[in-house]
């Protein structure tokens, strides 16, 4: 029963902390101020990846749902019972977060966002009790997506291109 808990507070301080709230009275967070352009013409790099964007309004809370997800079903390789009814609808929430991300997600991180987002489907697709842990883990850890993971991990919608 710790384990919603411990999933719903990640994302209350995820939320908190990037400032991220559909309420229009909501006041931009302070390094969101201070690094919003003041001209639209100042960035060009991404256009689709504004501070207003879905994408970049619900990473934080995205990047903490998938590395507190990874870091639950990881528990599967030292032996400890995983929850799949728990991991199923955590892994459902991700996935609905994602799909309300996936149109405005900026082109240098579009491709390795649908990895990370398959990743996740095909391991919560087999979550069940007959499952082989590798069935469930290797989506999440495997060498094939590991760079997806981090690369959306790492991302940055503030991050100048370089």
């Amino acid at each position: 029963m710790n384990a919603p808990r411990r999933w719903i507070s990640a994302m209350a301080a995820a939320l908190t902390l990037a400032g991220c709230s559909n309420s229009p009275d909501a006041a931009p967070s302070a390094s969101a101020s201070a690094s919003a352009p003041t001209s639209s013409s100042t960035s060009t790099a991404r256009p689709t990846a504004t501070a207003t964007s879905a994408f970049c309004l619900d990473l934080s809370t995205f990047q903490v749902g998938v590395v507190a997800f990874r870091s639950d079903v990881g528990a599967a390789i030292e032996g400890q019972p995983l929850d799949f009814e728990d991991l199923r609808r955590r892994a459902a929430l991700i996935a609905h977060t994602g799909r309300e991300m996936k149109a405005s997600a900026p082109p240098d991180i579009a491709e390795e966002f649908r990895t990370v987002l398959k990743a996740i489907d095909t391991s919560a697709s087999r979550l069940k009790p007959d499952a082989k842990v590798r069935d469930v883990v290797d989506p999440l850890y495997g060498e094939p997506n590991r760079p997806a993971f981090d690369a959306v991990d790492n991302y940055d919608c503030d991050a100048e291109d370089t």
